[in-house]
């Protein structure tokens, strides 16, 4: 077991932001060769003998994970085994626990995460265009030829969602069966509790190592996904005879395909990706796989209430939507908040007073998780307040608009050039599929 003298009492060391601060501020100055900075800080915030004088102290040196067990590599894997390079040994090493691939940021996974990520576009690239002839083809046959040719924008995203609704499924059941029975999911045997002590030694096991790759590469190309689905970016002359001055060879402007909550919906992908990268650099690949598992089981009839609003089917709609709000309800209002992040904040310390942590990088690294937790947590509460204004609009006013689609409805808004746009390349797929 590899731990880290613990340096130092709580009291002894300054607030996590203030350590995070010098941690960055320390080496520039350092370059600039001015180590005395100290010295220039007001209101005595840089003496060790004032009561303020936080940034008197200093940052832990290197990383947290100059003390963690050293994950094993591909090429370690190969000396050790006096194996080539091979398919089946790269095979061999996929299926082996607590490897190199159980850190997202580690050389050997970044290799696996592009191909991963190449991978699941081109399989969107095959998937979602047949997913929307389906969709076509079920809304022609409920509304009519006439319903086909003013809904493209429908269509293109019924295919999306039916991708989605599809992967979120398989997640949910692979993340089931998977950890179900793990120890931090049953109060019984520890709760969260068996998430900290013990850090950063617990093993990585082959299905989690796997099951948080294949996380991580679908945030990231969702993040792409969304930033494609929501701008146009036209290339210009930088010379126009209309203005005087030089413009932007790029013009970047929004598409009609972009959400309503596409700032929220950024920003959670900002977070959720930090979070992804962060817990498994830091090996809290268990809570992560905790988020993984509430998140994808809320999603699903997140895409099964879209997919039957864009399809204009209004009695199951309803349902679905019913079914979403109690699920959303249980998992990110209750589970999220309640157990997995009302654990860390009461949990974690664990991992400093045992001694496994530093007691100023885990306050260094803490105070951001912890921050991110409340920015996800607050996600949540924002979009069930969404989803409680769009049922309340299905169930009394029998509107079926989708404020996450489109603030003021998934018809208004949208610029007549822009929907000819659409139709134009929705009537492309058409011609594509058909």
């Amino acid at each position: 077991m590899t731990t880290a003298p613990n340096n130092g009492a709580w009291e002894d060391s300054p607030p996590g932001p203030v350590l995070l601060l010098i941690s960055f501020i320390e080496p520039l100055f350092q370059t600039v060769n001015l180590p005395q900075w100290r010295e220039y800080l007001p209101f005595g915030l840089g003496d060790a003998n004032s009561n303020i004088g936080y940034f008197a102290h200093a940052a832990p040196g290197g990383m947290c994970d100059t003390y963690f067990p050293k994950l094993e590599t591909y090429a370690d894997f190969l000396d050790q085994n006096n194996l080539s390079f091979s398919v089946s040994s790269m095979v061999e090493f996929a299926k082996t626990s607590s490897t190199s691939l159980g850190d997202v940021t580690s050389r050997d996974s970044l290799i696996v995460l592009f191909f991963l990520v190449l991978f699941m576009r081109q399989l969107k690239g095959v998937l979602i265009p047949f997913f929307c002839s389906v969709g076509r083809t079920l809304g022609r046959s409920t509304h009519g030829a006439e319903w086909e040719n003013e809904n493209e924008e429908r269509i293109a995203k019924f295919g999306e969602y039916v991708f989605r609704l599809i992967y979120h499924s398989a997640c949910s059941i692979i993340g089931l069966y998977c950890f179900h029975d793990k120890p931090w999911w049953n109060q019984e045997q520890g709760g969260m509790l068996t998430v900290f002590v013990g850090h950063p030694n617990h093993a990585i096991e082959m299905n989690m190592t796997w099951y948080y790759m294949l996380q991580c590469a679908y945030n990231i190309e969702a993040m792409l996904s969304l930033i494609e689905l929501s701008f146009i970016i036209k290339l210009q002359s930088p010379f126009s005879s209309k203005i005087k001055v030089i413009q932007s060879p790029v013009k970047i402007e929004w598409s009609p395909t972009c959400r309503g909550d596409f700032n929220e919906m950024f920003a959670h992908h900002i977070i959720t990706n930090l979070l992804v990268i962060g817990s498994s650099y830091c090996r809290f690949t268990r809570i992560g796989s905790m988020v993984f598992m509430v998140h994808d089981i809320s999603d699903v009839p997140v895409d099964l209430s879209k997919l039957a609003n864009f399809m204009k089917w209004k009695i199951t709609t309803v349902v679905c939507f019913i079914l979403l709000v109690v699920v959303w309800a249980i998992t990110r209002l209750a589970i999220l908040p309640l157990v997995i992040v009302k654990g860390v904040f009461d949990l974690s310390h664990v991992m400093y007073l045992e001694g496994s942590m530093d007691v100023r990088h885990y306050k260094m690294y803490l105070c951001l998780f912890k921050g991110l937790f409340v920015a996800i947590t607050s996600l949540q509460f924002f979009w069930f307040f969404l989803l409680v204004r769009i049922l309340y609009r299905l169930v009394m006013k029998g509107e079926r608009h989708d404020l996450t689609e489109h603030k003021q409805g998934e018809d208004q808004g949208v610029p007549v050039q822009n929907k000819n746009v659409l139709v134009g390349v929705a009537a492309a797929e058409k011609k594509k599929v058909g």
